[in-house]
């Protein structure tokens, strides 16, 4: 019984360690010190959906309805922009992704605004949020996750339209 529970718990510092050395190379480091009871929270949440699945656009469905609130900062997992969209069949929660995107893209999104959300459903702990891909209002789209489900960060673009990387060490 000791060895099962060492295994179970060496699994879960691997996956745990796997998964912060991502987020440590992808540049949000800070983030991570800043908050590490929630970023331990979403880490192991995002370990157990990943243990299981993997985003896949052939699972992809498209929700509509009116945002009856909007969160840029959500401090419930997973972390970043919420919506919540009120549906024909309920509410349903949207994690949207990085909400830096969303305002590079000039959309802005606000209770009682109309949208189309492109996505796939998952389960996040205890509960399920509907992860959005990509986000319509009206004739703008923004593309908030890659289609392998990564979420995408902002990108800086200079008048002359080339991609400027953001300067400091990585």
């Amino acid at each position: 019984m000791k060895i099962d529970k060492w295994m179970g718990r060496a699994r879960e510092i691997a996956v745990g360690a796997a998964l912060v050395l991502g987020v440590l190379a992808s540049g949000m480091l800070g983030a991570v010190l800043s908050s590490d009871l929630l970023w331990g929270q979403q880490i192991q949440q995002i370990a157990e959906h990943r243990a299981g699945a993997t985003y896949d656009v052939a699972r992809e469905s498209v929700i509509s309805g009116k945002i009856v609130q909007y969160s840029s900062a959500s401090t419930t997992p997973p972390l970043g922009a919420h919506i919540s969209l009120q549906t024909g069949s309920g509410t349903i929660e949207v994690h949207a992704g990085n909400a830096k995107v969303i305002q590079a893209s000039n959309i802005s999104l606000q209770a009682g605004d109309s949208v189309s959300v492109t996505g796939e459903t998952v389960t996040f702990g205890n509960s399920t949020v509907f992860v959005a891909r990509v986000i319509q209002k009206g004739s703008q789209s923004v593309a908030v996750r890659s289609k392998n489900g990564v979420p995408l960060l902002p990108t800086a673009i200079n008048a002359n339209g080339k991609i400027v990387s953001p300067a400091g060490a990585r």
